[in-house]
């Protein structure tokens, strides 16, 4: 007998898990689908950092959208701890941005300026007054202070994830799928062994959501973004109190007292998964550069995820006006983690039908089309992630594009 659902969703990740959350606490039936296991991909190997400010370049409807949903973290961090009794500690701490060129200071000036104009806080430390806030870091020329971005624990978020999802809706782990209808009205997927019907189908496949996507005749191309990372221990007496940021790597505080270094960005390397003795040789340069005084930090652990790559970095949210029953919460790339409480909302208003604030309206499928289709014929097409078999960094690459 063909199983029914409210909802079916495609993706165990922070974003899909998110969504099926959100909406099993308005009563309805959701079925989580994931190829592998919840969280066992991106968003478990993830740093953890909401650098809403950080991570973006301008300003503009992406960057009030990572603004939202930093807002957001702590209530969601809160429900999450409620409702699975898991603290995915949440940390206020701030990120420290350290220009060691001189073109790098006068970027970041420019994001200062930029960013308070926005209303945002941001402030610029002289490299004299460093080594008081973080005695184990570099100064190099000075650096900007971003004290409202922060970070969790990924591991223990999709921990979380994990639990409240497997308390509140039908969960499938190891389930391929085979194929997907979306016809009169309704939504059947396949899987290897089963196949199941619901009103609605939400797809958050990470890296694996290119050929779905592609499938319902949006032209939104995703692709794995290899990154490797590694954390270190440092010694009694050293540490950080903030995350760090240079052109070479960004340093992740955590509660544990470990600390993250990464991380790479490998364009073109497919789903491969291995760790290299080059990447994770130039993590630790990085390291040594911007922190010389944890470079006897005892190393802890390597490890690598695959990000969901999309045009420009930025997500595609909600129904397909082909197929309008089903959504699309696809194309995060480094901000699943940061991006799933907002999303979570968006997706929740989607399938419910709730009106939508204007802010929301730029990541809809009808507004990417558009966007596309004002290209003049014959320009080129801005892609977000070059064409790249070379592994590096992610500062150089935030730096680059």
């Amino acid at each position: 007998m063909r199983r029914t659902y409210d909802t079916i969703v495609l993706g165990g990740g922070a974003i899909g898990c998110t969504v099926a959350w959100r909406l099993a606490q308005r009563a309805m039936r959701v079925l989580v689908l994931e190829r592998g296991r919840i969280g066992g991909e991106a968003s478990s190997a993830a740093a953890g950092m909401l650098g809403a400010q950080l991570e973006v370049g301008e300003p503009g409807p992406f960057y009030r959208l990572c603004v939202e949903s930093r807002g957001m973290y702590p209530a969601f961090a809160q429900a999450l701890l409620e409702d699975s009794g898991i603290d995915i500690q949440y940390v206020h701490n701030g990120i420290l941005q350290v220009a060691h060129r001189a073109e790098e200071v006068d970027a970041l000036r420019r994001e200062l300026t930029w960013q308070t104009a926005e209303g945002a806080r941001a402030e610029w430390i002289h490299a004299q007054d460093i080594p008081a806030l973080e005695p184990d870091v570099s100064p190099g020329l000075g650096g900007l202070f971003l004290p409202d971005d922060g970070n969790v624990s990924a591991p223990l978020l999709m921990r979380a994830l994990a639990r409240a999802v497997h308390r509140r809706c039908d969960v499938r782990e190891g389930a391929e799928v085979t194929a997907v209808s979306a016809e009169s009205g309704r939504v059947d997927v396949r899987t290897v062994e089963e196949t199941f019907s619901a009103d609605h189908l939400v797809v958050a496949a990470g890296a694996w959501a290119g050929r779905f996507v592609a499938d319902l005749g949006v032209n939104f191309f995703i692709r794995p973004v290899k990154g490797q990372l590694l954390a270190v221990r440092p010694r009694a007496g050293h540490g950080l109190t903030r995350t760090l940021h240079t052109h070479q790597v960004y340093l992740v505080p955590k509660r544990d007292g470990t600390i993250v270094v990464g991380a790479t960005e490998e364009h073109g390397a497919g789903y491969n998964r291995d760790l290299t003795a080059d990447a994770i040789l130039r993590l630790l340069q990085g390291l040594r550069h911007a922190a010389p005084g944890l470079a006897d930090a005892m190393f802890d652990r390597a490890w690598v995820g695959l990000r969901p790559g999309s045009p420009k970095g930025e997500p595609l949210l909600g129904p397909v006006p082909e197929h309008p029953n089903v959504h699309l919460a696809v194309g995060h790339f480094r901000n699943g983690i940061l991006l799933s409480p907002v999303t979570g909302a968006i997706l929740e208003a989607s399938i419910l039908g709730d009106p939508w604030p204007e802010r929301w309206r730029p990541f809809t499928v009808a507004a990417w089309r558009d966007r596309e289709a004002a290209v003049p014929l014959g320009a080129e097409k801005r892609e977000a992630h070059p064409k790249m078999e070379t592994t590096t960094t992610r500062g150089e690459e935030v730096r680059e594009r």
